[in-house]
């Protein structure tokens, strides 16, 4: 599996996906608090906003796939069109809310980054059930989720020094849509058709 570049876009594109996450699982509240001076209290109710969009964006995702499937798209296609495009909405929303001027737009913009991320995620999940056949769709499955490991260990590391070093998430941001942009373009160069074995 390591010798198709399907296997290497998968990895960066799922590397991306999971970075975006964890850079919200792990700093949404602090971001949040420290960011935007929000208390302890209504941070809690606020950071609830983007995991709930993540979840309908989860849901989502998985439908857009059976549709693009139905309406005549090659299988591995219906799952890379909404993966890439998701993750070239993610990077236009992160950029949004790392210049946002309030809070209202800051959450605005992150609800809709978790959601188009949580459509990619499901799209990526999806592929690899198509991307080779069922007998390494598994293997193939836990390469990309090393992939994702990495991206997800990275993403609340790079962050914390990046908000130490400068007092304000927005260089954490603007890296992140770094990451995500590159996840992005690896994935729409790398994965082009299903591997055969």
């Amino acid at each position: 599996l390591f010798g198709f570049s399907t296997t290497w876009g998968m990895v960066c594109g799922f590397f991306g996906i999971v970075y975006m996450s964890w850079l919200y699982f792990g700093w949404l509240p602090q971001y949040l608090e420290i960011q935007w001076h929000l208390s302890i209290a209504r941070t809690g109710w606020i950071a609830a906003i983007p995991f709930t969009c993540g979840v309908v964006g989860s849901i989502a995702g998985g439908r857009v796939c059976d549709v693009l499937s139905r309406r005549g798209f090659s299988t591995i296609n219906s799952c890379k069109l909404p993966l890439v495009c998701s993750l070239f909405g993610v990077v236009l929303c992160t950029l949004l809310a790392a210049y946002s001027s309030s809070s209202f737009w800051a959450v605005i913009y992150i609800s809709l980054s978790m959601f188009l991320n949580m459509v990619g995620s499901t799209s990526a999940w999806a592929m690899a059930t198509v991307a080779a056949p069922q007998n390494f769709a598994a293997s193939l499955g836990s390469i990309q989720n090393f992939g994702g490991y990495l991206g997800g260990t990275l993403a609340p590391v790079v962050t914390g020094y990046m908000v130490q070093a400068t007092a304000s998430f927005q260089s954490a941001l603007l890296v992140a849509a770094g990451v995500a942009l590159l996840a992005g373009f690896g994935h729409l160069i790398l994965v082009r058709e299903p591997i055969s074995l």
